[in-house]
């Protein structure tokens, strides 16, 4: 409430209160002093209906339902002060203004000490007496002659010094011009009304009075008259104005605070509308993000009844990451984006696409047919099969898809799009630009390797695995001259073949640390070797994923300076496949392993690339024919033929060959016949641990391996 308000009411000499939903909220002193308080605490914030007397509490119920609804009201109200007292006050009551929310001004005069009934006060000198001493209302008596008494007040109000100056007059005499209309000096028809009448008085110098009149019959001796009542509303009428004028600057205030809130809870609005679609929406594409799809996606499986079908495809587009590297990556955006207008061209009717993240979009789209699905998939296949003309270069890209379905596959967005996923990977492990249909082999697939990667996690800190030694031979003098480093793992569910765990691990990136422990783990058994068998070197399988780590040489370099073995001690041996991913990034990497002073093999070789031409350039020591070649020479003339011009192409670049998977003599004396340098496989040893290796190079006490039967120099 504002404090000039509640000033304005102190300073009233009648009884003013503020009342907020029927409660006290301010008294001023005039009322204190009339309800006998002390204190506005012994008042304040209490009910106001337990001020009025009993008798009048139904009707007061009436009375404010009334002011409230109309904003305004008069009315006589009997309450008690605190001293046991009742008084009778004329209240006006105004909840109009708005000084503040759901508050009502009370103000009104104790007129207690006056018997209603004028006829009888007139009646005796004690009447005239309680006139006289009524001391803020003008009150008068008119007959047919005029004004035949006035209160003293009366007197001071209208500017006269005698009663003389006053009796006789007609009061119609000191009505104001302005008013003459409504005061026609017809009081018996002003008695009739029952609101006061406002009026303009003119005292006898011309001052102008404000007043509030009321007309009342009356009898006096026996004639008979009219009391009429004018109070001052002079004073009221200006504290109202300052209350309307303080009400207009609050309510101007109010509304230019209610703009400004407006304004600010609109920008509010707006910016968390804009953050609103920046967390669901691609920024790049302008199409709706991961979480977005999976909204639309549960909202629509919601509504469907149970004929609905739809189809969810994940799209991915082949080769992403090669062009961006080659063209750079604003052209892996154009892309991106001419990619998204193909597919939203494609999205019909409910259809709906986003684009999830990277190079992958998703779409869902409603069929009837169930062969619809597959016919969208070679639609699409076809259409990213086409050139993209990109900065004026023509750019080939393709896709893979991967398709799930609902309700067959699943009735919630995330397992739909999780089993669309799994047919993607499906799709691309199979050669890619194809698609693939979601089935339950995939489920239990992922679910393996999960249950796998949980246990792989395990087995790091549980230190299950082991490295088994397979030898390598030199074919000219039938002695040991290396060892292969093969992973094993036992698991609380027994051996795991590498086969199986191997791809895991590179998808899940626990193949470095699996990489780390091999290398060190076989080079500290290379130190160990030394003294025993001298000169032997030890050859470590590389992953692709781990050959392409940033920091891969300097960790080669941390575990030679850690286990203090000789550099020529180890060799890396790099799949042909891996090398010629990004034959530039290779080649760099190989130099810097070969500054380092390790040994670098090919191994796989025949099943990649077989580009010389490239091949020739990097600083490789050894080539490892594949044992998919060297298991049928004696049955397959081609693997024969091929493994021959292995050995000839990579002794003319000048590289050693070592043969791989040699499990009859009759391999091992073709591969001798050829000039193959080194062979390992079944026909010499099989794998075996550390101890057992050691013993089997023991064998004789020569300190190492025996020459194989078959080999030697003489052979």
């Amino acid at each position: 409430m504002n404090t000039n308000i509640r000033h304005i009411l102190d300073t009233l000499p009648d009884f003013a209160m503020l009342v907020r939903e029927g409660n006290i909220t301010f008294c001023n002193k005039a009322g204190l002093v009339l309800l006998k308080a002390e204190a506005d605490s012994e008042i304040v914030n209490g009910p106001l209906v337990e001020l009025v007397h009993e008798q009048y509490r139904d009707v007061f119920a009436e009375i404010w339902q009334e002011l409230l609804k109309k904003g305004t009201t008069r009315f006589p109200l009997k309450i008690k002060s605190n001293d046991g007292m009742f008084h009778e006050i004329m209240f006006h009551a105004d909840c109009s203004l708005e000084v503040g929310k759901d508050v009502v001004i009370l103000y009104g005069k104790d007129f207690s000490s006056i018997e209603l009934d004028a006829t009888v006060q007139m009646g005796n000198a004690l009447s005239r007496r309680v006139l006289n001493d009524v001391s803020l209302s003008l009150l008068c008596i008119c007959d047919p002659e005029g004004i035949s008494y006035i209160n003293p007040t009366g007197l001071k109000l209208l500017e006269a010094e005698q009663e003389d100056e006053i009796l006789g007059l007609r009061f119609a005499q000191l009505v104001h011009p302005d008013y003459k209309s409504i005061f026609k000096n017809e009081l018996d028809v002003l008695a009739e009304e029952v609101e006061p009448l406002p009026l303009k008085l003119i005292g006898l110098h011309g001052t102008e009075l404000r007043v509030e009149m009321k007309v009342s019959r009356f009898r006096h001796g026996c004639r008979d008259g009219f009391l009429l009542e004018a109070r001052d509303i002079t004073e009221l009428l200006l504290r109202q104005e300052e209350l309307l004028r303080i009400q207009g600057v609050l309510k101007r205030k109010v509304e230019e605070q209610t703009q400004e809130l407006s304004q600010e809870i609109h920008a509010r609005i707006k910016a968390e509308e804009t953050v609103e679609h920046m967390i669901l929406h691609d920024g790049l594409t302008g199409l709706g993000n991961r979480t977005q799809f999976v909204r639309h996606m549960d909202a629509e499986t919601k509504r469907c009844g149970e004929e609905d079908k739809w189809a969810v495809f994940v799209l991915d587009l082949d080769h992403f990451k090669d062009l961006n590297d080659i063209f750079g990556h604003e052209t892996g955006d154009q892309l991106l984006r001419n990619v998204a207008r193909i597919l939203s061209k494609r999205i019909t009717g409910d259809g709906y696409m986003a684009r999830l993240g990277g190079d992958e979009f998703a779409l869902m789209i409603p069929y009837d047919d169930d062969q619809e699905p597959e016919l969208f998939a070679q639609k699409i296949l076809r259409k990213m099969s086409r050139a993209f003309v990109l900065n004026d270069q023509e750019v080939y890209s393709g896709c893979s898809i991967g398709i799930s379905l609902f309700p067959v596959h699943g009735d919630k967005a995330a397992s739909l799009l999780g089993c669309a996923e799994m047919a993607l990977y499906h799709a691309k492990n199979k050669g890619r630009a194809t698609y693939s249909f979601f089935n339950n082999s995939l489920k239990q697939n992922a679910e393996e390797s999960s249950r796998i990667e949980h246990l792989l996690r395990a087995a790091l800190v549980r230190n299950e695995f082991e490295l088994y030694y397979q030898p390598q031979i030199d074919l000219k003098t039938g002695n040991l001259v290396g060892a292969e480093a093969l992973i094993r793992w036992h698991s609380s569910e027994g051996m795991v073949s590498p086969d199986r765990f191997i791809p895991i691990a590179e998808k899940t990136g626990l193949i470095d640390p699996i990489t780390d422990w091999v290398m060190t783990t076989a080079c500290t058994q290379a130190k160990e070797w030394q003294s025993i068998i001298p000169g032997i070197r030890v050859a470590v399988n590389l992953s692709a994923v781990s050959f392409r780590q940033a920091d891969f040489v300097n960790k080669v370099s941390e575990v030679l300076e850690f286990t203090q073995v000789r550099p020529e001690c180890l060799e890396l041996e790099i799949t042909e496949t891996a090398i010629m991913a990004d034959f530039k990034e290779a080649d760099r990497i190989l130099n810097r392993l070969d500054d380092l002073g390790v040994n670098l093999a090919i191994d796989d070789f025949g099943m990649g690339y077989s580009s010389l031409s490239y091949l020739k350039r990097f600083p490789v020591d050894k080539l490892k024919i594949d044992k998919s070649f060297v298991m049928k020479l004696d049955q397959n003339p081609d693997d024969a033929a091929i493994t021959a011009a292995i050995i000839s192409m990579a002794h003319a670049m000048g590289t050693r060959v070592l043969a791989e998977g040699v499990e009859e003599k009759a391999h091992m004396l073709f591969l001798k016949e050829r000039g193959c340098e080194e062979a390992q496989g079944f026909y010499f040893a099989r794998p075996m641990p550390a101890e057992e290796f050691v013993k089997w190079c023991s064998q004789g006490g020569t300190g190492n391996a025996p020459p194989v039967p078959g080999l030697g120099s003489s052979n």
